[in-house]
Parts: C-alpha cells; sequence; structure tokens
C-alpha cells in the first residue's frame, strides 16, 4: 500500500515547485534533498516520524525531478515582438482548415536584425507552403516573432509554460515568403529520422484526406494520426461543448486500440496452430508485438505528451504480461505514474495527467473489486464460511 502513494508524493512535489514565486537554485533543492533523505536513515525511532521523513523524500524528489527538467530544456524564449530575417529547418507541417499552414521550424539564424537571443525553435503560421516543402527543408523569409502568450486572466491556462516545455520559444507569422531555401550544410541522423516520420505521418494525414474528403477525412486523420490542424473551428468547438475534444487527440484509447487489435490477432492467429499455440509462449509473443506496435504507433502519431503517457501506461502492463505478472493492477498503475512524473514533472500541473491517472486508477480498482467478487462467488458457501472462519482466528 505504501508504493501506491510513492507517485502521489512525486506529484505533490513537482506541483510545490511550479507554484513557487521565485525559482529556487538547483543547490538549494539538491541539499534540502539529500538532508531530509539522510533523516529517513537517522531517525527511525518512531514509525510515524520515519513514514513522514520519507514521504517528505518523495515530495523533494519530485521537486528535484522538476527542476532538472527546467534546467535541462532552458528553453529561449522570445522577449518582447520584433521583425526580423528568419532562416530554419521545417520540423513539423500543419495544413489549417483555412488553407493556410503552420510550420514548426527551428531557427538557423536571424538578420535584419540579428537577434542577440534568439529562440532555438518558433511555430509560424504562413498564408501558402512553397512548391516541394517538406519536412526537413530549410525555409527563409521575412517574419514577426512573438513571445508565447501568459494566461489571459489569473489561474487560467498558461500558453508560454506548454511551450517552454514543447521547446518552442516565439510564435508568429510570415511577412514576406516562406521561400525554400538551398541546405548545403549536413543534416545530422536524428533530424533526417524526425523528418522522415512527419513527412510520413502527412502522407497517411493526407491519403485518408483523399480517401474520404470532406471534414470527415480531417477528422478521420486527426484520430488516426494526430494532424488536428485541417478541422474547421466550428466543428472544434462543437466537440469542445460535447466533451469529446479528447477523442481526436492520441492518447489511452487509441493505444490500447493498436495494441489490442495486434494482440488479438496475434492470439487468434496462434490459435490456428494448436500443436505450436500449445508449446510455446503465444501470449507473451503477442504482448511483445503489441508492445512494438504501440511504439511504432507513438512516433507515427507525432509522439505527444498525451501519446508518450499513455504509451508508458501500456508498456508497464505489457512488460508484466512478458513476465508473467498481472497487467491490470494499482502497481503497475503506480509505476507508470512514477515513470512519467520523473521523465516530464511538468505534465502534473495539467488537468490531461490529473484526469487520465485518476480514471485508469478507478478502472483498475473496480476491475480488481470485480474479480474478487466473481472469486467469492465462484467458491462454495462452506468453503467461503471455512475462510472467513480462519480469517477471523488468525
Amino acid at each position: 500500500m505504501a508504493f501506491l502513494l510513492v507517485p502521489v508524493f512525486l506529484a505533490v512535489g513537482a506541483f510545490g515547485y511550479f507554484s513557487l514565486a521565485e525559482e529556487p537554485s538547483l543547490l538549494s533543492i539538491a541539499s534540502a534533498t539529500i538532508a531530509v533523505t539522510a533523516l529517513v536513515f537517522a531517525l527511525r525511532t518512531s514509525r510515524w516520524i520515519h513514514y513522514g521523513l520519507a514521504a517528505a523524500t518523495f515530495c523533494m524528489l519530485g521537486m528535484a525531478a522538476a527542476k532538472l527538467e527546467t534546467v535541462r530544456l532552458g528553453t529561449k524564449m522570445l522577449g518582447a515582438e520584433i521583425s526580423t530575417e528568419l532562416q530554419g529547418r521545417v520540423l513539423e507541417i500543419d495544413r489549417l482548415a483555412e488553407g493556410r499552414i503552420r510550420l514548426t521550424v527551428d531557427v538557423l539564424f536571424t538578420a535584419r536584425p540579428k537577434l542577440r537571443f534568439a529562440p532555438d525553435r518558433v511555430r509560424l503560421t504562413a498564408r501558402r507552403a512553397p512548391p516541394g516543402l517538406a519536412a526537413g527543408s530549410v525555409i527563409g523569409g521575412y517574419v514577426r516573432l512573438m513571445p508565447p502568450s501568459g494566461p489571459i486572466r489569473p489561474g487560467s491556462y498558461d500558453f508560454s509554460f506548454q511551450s517552454y516545455f514543447d521547446g518552442v520559444g516565439a510564435s508568429g507569422f510570415f511577412m514576406r515568403g516562406p521561400e525554400l531555401v538551398a541546405d548545403t550544410k549536413p543534416v545530422p541522423l536524428a533530424l533526417r529520422a524526425e523528418a522522415w516520420i512527419s513527412n510520413l505521418r502527412d502522407r497517411i494525414a493526407q491519403r485518408i484526406r483523399d480517401r474520404i474528403g470532406g471534414v470527415e477525412g480531417e477528422i478521420a486523420a486527426a484520430l488516426v494520426v494526430g494532424v488536428r490542424g485541417g478541422i474547421p473551428e466550428e466543428v472544434n468547438e462543437a466537440l469542445r461543448r460535447t466533451g469529446l475534444y479528447h477523442i481526436i487527440s492520441i492518447s489511452g484509447l487509441h493505444m490500447a486500440m493498436v495494441a489490442g487489435t495486434v494482440m488479438l490477432g496475434l492470439r487468434l492467429g496462434f490459435a490456428l496452430f494448436p500443436a505450436f499455440a500449445s508449446r510455446r509462449p503465444v501470449k507473451k509473443y503477442a504482448a511483445l508485438a503489441a508492445l512494438a506496435s504501440a511504439g511504432g504507433y507513438l512516433f507515427i502519431s507525432g509522439a505527444e505528451v498525451a501519446a508518450q503517457r499513455s504509451f508508458i501506461m501500456l508498456a508497464v502492463m505489457l512488460t508484466a504480461v512478458l513476465f508473467d505478472r498481472a497487467a491490470l493492477t494499482m502497481r503497475n498503475l503506480a509505476i507508470s505514474a512514477i515513470i512519467v512524473i520523473l521523465v516530464s514533472p511538468h505534465e502534473v500541473v495539467g488537468p490531461s495527467f490529473q484526469m487520465s491517472f485518476a480514471a485508469t486508477a478507478a478502472l483498475v480498482g473496480a476491475y480488481g473489486w470485480w474479480s474478487e467478487r466473481q472469486d467469492d462467488r465462484s467458491q462454495p458457501a462452506v468453503q467461503r464460511s471455512l475462510v472467513s472462519a480462519a480469517g477471523h482466528r488468525l
């Protein structure tokens, strides 16, 4: 039971860090974490004091993880609006419903004026796409850059917070261009792989649009590969009002469908060969294939935060199957939450993380209660009486 509280205290620590009015230094957080950890091992006279210090240790670890993530990213944020010549490499292309495009661009350089503290990555809109534009292309043009906007009112959604952890330091639009620029510099392998995946995703989305067409095609593309830019705003608003907007965001539903389809299909396929299925751990084979399929789908779908979180949860459960452990347990859910919090502590402040794990915990808990109830009903009445009596005696 105590282990299930570990992600709770980690989340409390991360949430506390992001709620601070002033930025603490890494040294102060590290010192406090070491001091509290030392007290855990030094003060064991009282069980409750020991538990309290252990909880404080995990809170400090959550705070330290949040600080390390903030320092590790170090996103350069634009300080004020400015117009400049910009040249950069395209990472993602979103085709919007109005015919415009939205580009995520890694900045290579700026000129007239040259920005001394230029953001490394920006998000820009343009009225048109130059012929031959694809992820990995180098483009140039005259742009108007603006800092990511903060919350509209106190306590509301902070766009600049999310932009920082997305690595996007500014947004804006092309005042002239964009135009393709000859690329003479060698491209790192990681960027080439990222561009290839992005272009594959765009081709899949375009094929879906061509086959289905209209708004339905845009929604289908969003459901399959997470490309939501082409959905008209009135449709987005209708989905928000009806509480269905989360469906078009690649998350647990989509991951479970992909992994479940692969695993079920392979289990049924193996069942056609009884001799092989009776001698081999076909369930593990199917789980491994489902895990690989979910990993591939994670990249094709854009690897957004919700998709990453869902993949981690699914990976923990499928790994449990590989090691002959129960998949749907609160312990596995706690392990998933710990991994997510340590990898991306900033997620704890968002409703997506909170609702996702709360809903999953409720489902797993209800499943556990239902399973125990079914087991009790399957036992004969005399056996249940003996077990109950033995429990009272013990």
